[in-house]
């Protein structure tokens, strides 16, 4: 293929990794398996094998879009050298999503702050279905600005389809009845400064760890005492709250995702199926040469994102 006739390639991967068929099977995986990946923690021997999986996942789901469009890993290869002059629109999850897959730490850090802000997400929905501001935690020497709702971790970050996740998951969330009582909801929410802080201290994108950029420092928040015993209920109570997020988000998104396989049937069947097959547990095997199209991919992406940075 010559570079006259490879924007097509970028045209059609652009709509691939934006759309439900890339985002259901990916997202549903980063999010069930983040939730051992805690901040500050060893090594857990577990992450190792799951990077592996993810991998294979990212492998798995890109060699299935090639047989799609009908190119080989070469053409693909190809197409990158020569398309060069053809920019593609990624969101920086999808960045984070390919580049991890490329590199263990990197990987290990997109897992962690995934699983600091579902915690924030549960936090934050918690709040909206039952309207409490916490006041406990405030910056030293001064009182607790108020966030501005485009600050909130319900919206920041996530691409169009997560945010309209989001928003179905909120309504559900909402409708379900107290499980605990006012008081003890609004010590919870205490922990939301907590982890805010936690998340500040984890978060390394993509374009930071391409570029070099040392993550924002966090702000020094004072904490009140709380019992050793109460903390850990709090704790427990809130990843159940996040466990329960994860769960629903995945329904969700299954939802989403049957909808687009059913309207994509032609274009995208083998795609389509794969995405649906790794929703309901199944694993996909993978070539050699579809390890060369994540490689030739985040290289890619690497390429344009150190560009931006320049200009």
């Amino acid at each position: 293929m010559s570079a006259e006739d490879t924007s097509w390639v970028f045209d059609s991967l652009v709509a691939f990794l934006n759309g439900p068929i890339w985002n259901a099977p990916l997202q549903s995986f980063v999010e069930e398996k983040s939730l051992i990946f805690e901040p500050n923690a060893p090594d857990n021997e577990q992450y190792q094998a799951i990077f592996e999986e993810f991998k294979n996942l990212v492998d798995f789901m890109l060699g299935t879009f090639m047989e799609d469009i009908g190119i080989s890993a070469q053409q693909f290869q190809e197409a990158c050298a020569e398309g060069k002059r053809y920019p593609a629109s990624f969101e920086n999850n999808i960045f984070e999503q390919i580049w991890a897959a490329n590199d263990f730490q990197m990987f290990v850090r997109m897992m962690t702050e995934r699983n600091v802000e579902l915690q924030l997400q549960a936090l934050e929905l918690i709040e909206r279905k039952y309207g409490i501001t916490p006041q406990s935690f405030v910056p030293k020497g001064g009182e607790a600005e108020p966030q501005p709702e485009s600050a909130s971790v319900i919206v920041e970050r996530e691409s169009k389809l997560e945010r309209e996740i989001l928003e179905e998951v909120a309504k559900r969330f909402a409708e379900e009845a107290p499980s605990t009582s006012a008081m003890e909801i609004e010590e919870l929410i205490e922990q939301k400064p907590i982890l805010q802080q936690k998340l500040k201290a984890t978060r390394v994108t993509f374009v930071d760890e391409t570029v070099d950029k040392a993550p924002e420092k966090p702000a020094n928040f004072k904490p009140i005492e709380v019992d050793a015993s109460e903390l850990r209920k709090r704790q427990e109570y809130l990843r159940a709250q996040r466990d329960k997020l994860v769960a629903m988000k995945k329904e969700a998104r299954q939802k989403q995702l049957s909808s687009e396989a059913a309207s994509k049937a032609r274009n995208r069947p083998k795609s389509a199926k794969a995405a649906e097959a790794v929703l309901n547990g199944a694993k996909g095997g993978i070539r050699a040469s579809e390890l060369q199209i994540r490689k030739t991919l985040a290289e890619r992406l690497k390429a344009e994102v150190i560009e931006k940075q320049g200009n």
